[in-house]
């Protein structure tokens, strides 16, 4: 087996403290290096080290020669519309899809329209930059996997070749799911009860062990948690992600919401915690070793039906119960495992209801952690990342990797670029509109003109009352 040359690029900060992203990025590296030699970087900020790679900033124009001679460069997110060069080097190009960028910014983008819209036309440019370029894509779920299927189709990668490869098309894109250490966390001290102010040794807590963004429903699990608490004077509810380690604005008014209902509830800092920061990667173990039930609650949308929530999978690993709201993929897994229990969306009383079942049962509660540590098993960074291990032994090339082998052509292509464009355009006001259009060629008229006037006339002009030279310049810059 010849050993490969790998570069893993992430946007995420690499360090103690770590989003998904980077998380993922991680691991990816480690697996990869037992075979390759690997190097992990981060276009954003890259602490730490590892025995088995190479940990390295890509920031600020380091990205070029860290990339250079690699054989296979595995990207994420917006890393190749930032750094289309990439594409050029002659690399075997690996595009993890496992986050659908554009489907969160629905439902996570904040500001006027026109903002918005810039932000979903940047993540589709980004997907079509990869759709185009990927020689071979991850994502992290069959239902994952039919969403990009789609994409991939209607950019023409699904064709007689790739078709002819595979037809199963798995050769194109494949299921690599975000994954967990095969060794369970170790139950040490606690970092919970007896630690946290207002949290006793002998309390019963719930934990929300991730961030909270705009697509998650905290309130109804507070509000669940403020009825529960009546009867249950020593119940708490604990939030560990408060503040994301790459992102200074998530534009997380859900967030916000939820520290302002706990504190109109009288809950806030007796019964239901915010963890300020972020809490170090390899220290959650113990935090959800010392936790009873692991719960997360959200909205039903679009980004639900394909997230792949990776707190669940820590909840697997620790061996908690869990308790979750349906529509997702991990919903489905509690419900098939008997690792917990699944409630409607927006279901206060189904919340209570479930998490009493649970609380009031510990014989119950048992029987899902063991099944929890069961559902864990698939989800081992090695099983789950095997794809992407079998196409790194034997990297090739797309068998459509030339344009012109695809049924859709160049000029639809930059037809998607124009749409994105016009639709910027359709945004602006008729006023901003129509001195765009005209001040530019008038502008370059005037500048041309300038250029061959007499001296006395140029003259004439910079003697002019200074509200005059001042309005000439606004409107020709």
């Amino acid at each position: 087996m010849t050993r490969r040359t790998i570069l893993v690029v992430t946007d995420d900060a690499l360090g103690s403290r770590m989003a998904g992203p980077a998380i993922r990025a991680w691991h990816i590296a480690e697996v990869l290096s037992a075979e390759h030699d690997v190097r992990l970087a981060s276009t954003t900020a890259a602490d730490g080290s590892s025995p088995s790679f190479a940990v390295c900033d890509g920031a600020e124009g380091r990205l070029r020669d860290l990339a250079d001679g690699m054989d296979v460069i595995l990207l994420q997110g917006f890393t190749l519309y930032a750094h289309p060069w990439l594409a050029e080097l002659g690399a075997h190009l690996v595009i993890d899809l496992y986050d659908p960028i554009h489907l969160e910014v629905l439902e996570g983008a904040a500001g006027p329209a026109p903002t918005r819209q810039r932000e979903l036309s940047m993540s589709l440019d980004a997907l079509r930059i990869v759709m185009e370029h990927g020689d071979f894509f991850l994502c992290a779920s069959e239902r994952q996997r039919d969403l990009w299927l789609g994409h991939l189709s209607a950019f023409g990668r699904v064709n007689f070749a790739t078709y002819a490869q595979d037809p199963t098309v798995r050769a194109l894109i494949d299921v690599a799911p975000f994954g967990i250490d095969a060794r369970p966390p170790q139950v040490g001290s606690p970092a919970i009860r007896g630690v946290i102010d207002g949290i006793g040794p002998d309390d019963q807590v719930l934990l929300w062990a991730g961030g909270v963004y705009n697509w998650f429903d905290p309130i109804t699990l507070i509000e669940a948690v403020h009825e529960l608490s009546a009867g249950r004077p020593r119940l708490r509810l604990v939030f560990l992600g408060t503040k994301h380690p790459s992102l200074q604005d998530l534009s997380t008014t859900v967030l916000q919401l939820a520290i302002d209902r706990a504190a109109e509830l009288g809950l806030l800092d007796t019964h239901v915690f915010f963890l300020p920061g972020w809490v170090p990667y390899a220290q959650r173990g113990a935090y959800l070793t010392d936790a009873d039930i692991g719960v997360s609650a959200h909205l039903l949308h679009v980004e639900t039906a394909f997230s792949f929530r990776t707190r669940m999978l820590d909840y697997l690993w620790a061996g908690l119960p869990i308790v979750c709201t349906e529509g997702d993929e991990f919903a489905g897994i509690v419900a098939r495992a008997g690792v917990g229990r699944v409630v409607a969306a927006g279901d206060r009383d189904g919340w209570v209801q479930a998490l009493r079942e649970l609380l009031d049962a510990p014989q119950v509660r048992a029987r899902c952690g063991q099944a929890a540590r069961e559902a864990a098993r698939p989800f081992y960074w090695r099983q789950a990342l095997a794809p992407l291990v079998e196409y790194c032994r034997d990297p090739r090339r797309a068998p459509d990797h030339d344009p012109a082998r695809r049924p859709v052509g160049r000029l639809t292509r930059w037809g998607g670029r124009l749409d994105d464009r016009w639709s910027r355009v359709r945004s602006m006001s008729p006023r901003v509109l129509a001195v765009r259009i005209v001040r530019a060629p008038v502008r370059r008229t005037v500048l041309l003109v300038l250029r061959v006037l007499p001296a006395g006339v140029k003259q004439h002009l910079r003697e002019l009352p200074a509200g005059n030279r001042a309005r000439l310049h606004r409107f020709f810059g």
